[in-house]
């Protein structure tokens, strides 16, 4: 008897990863920050890969980065950490730099991220292209001190 099951883990396999060897998660790309815990105040560097991004055809124009914070109570953000244009000519695809965590308004309750907007041209029904944006994010740790 024929069963189905081995051709629908495939068929689920196949939606999951490109043929690239892509997985849809990194369809933004892939984000890091060295260290991940920091202070106000104190230098990190960030790190997008963005391998996949334009392998699956999502070849960023501009990459925005953000502290962004969840937590109990009403807090503000996102914190834009920084804005770039990005340079389709390096190789590897990678978006490095170094940052500064502003001193702002961080709460030893909440939790923090750094999430990346990676902006990317698209062509519409009729071939004009437009500006989309997909987000990826990445876990920090923001010590406040208290």
């Amino acid at each position: 008897m024929f069963s189905l099951l081995p051709i629908a883990a495939l068929a689920i396999l196949a939606s999951t990863v490109s043929a690239q060897g892509c997985p849809e998660a990194a369809r933004f790309g892939l984000l890091s920050v060295s260290p991940t815990t920091l202070s106000p105040g104190e230098t990190f560097t960030v790190t997008a890969n963005l391998t996949c991004a334009v392998q699956l055809g999502d070849t960023p124009t501009f990459l925005d980065y953000y502290i962004d914070g969840t937590a109990t109570h009403a807090i503000s953000g996102p914190v834009q950490i920084a804005r770039r244009t990005y340079d389709s000519s390096t190789s590897p695809p990678v978006d490095q730099f170094t940052a500064v965590l502003p001193n702002w308004f961080y709460f030893a309750d909440a939790t923090y991220s750094l999430r990346m907007d990676n902006s990317f041209a698209k062509p519409g029904p009729t071939g004009v292209s437009v500006i989309t944006v997909g987000s990826i994010s990445t876990a920090i740790t923001i010590d406040v001190g208290n």
